[in-house]
């Protein structure tokens, strides 16, 4: 069928898949570390700040906005990354060519979450899933690097 992947074709996407699900998503990387370790300091220091002026209330509001927002994004980021980090191994392992040919079928499919992934403007600083351009830039790159 025009326009459908082969089953052979799934392989790299599987490959990305299950490095991301069975090996890095358990790990942390330092910066990641570094920001938990900043969340310490910022809640002691929010608490010194806020809880005097606006009692209970102004230093939870302070507190939602810290642990909220803020570390939802840091998360995002590093999950995106570890996402870009995975495709980039199971490149190594079926071939970047294959890896991108896929990819870039995918995106010639004009399917509508895929193509709403690519039109996401703020909501990609606390999305952790890549869209199919910023896979395909990603391999594009890691393959001229590697020349």
């Amino acid at each position: 069928m025009k326009g459908r992947l082969k089953p052979e074709e799934w392989r790299p996407l599987m490959t990305s898949f299950l490095i991301y699900n069975r090996r890095l998503m358990w790990t942390m990387p330092a910066d990641l570390a570094l920001t938990l370790l900043a969340i310490v300091p910022l809640t002691i220091l929010g608490a010194v700040l806020f809880f005097p002026t606006f009692g209970a209330p102004g230093f939870l509001l302070y507190l939602a906005i810290l642990f909220g927002p803020f570390l939802e994004q840091r998360f995002s980021q590093v999950r995106r990354n570890l996402r870009l980090k995975a495709d980039m191994e199971a490149s190594r392992l079926v071939g970047i060519g294959p890896f991108l040919a896929v990819l870039e079928k995918i995106d010639s499919l004009g399917m509508e979450d895929v193509e709403r992934a690519k039109r996401r403007r703020l909501l990609r600083y606390f999305s952790s899933k890549p869209s199919i351009t910023e896979r395909i830039l990603n391999l594009r790159d890691a393959g001229k690097s590697a020349v």
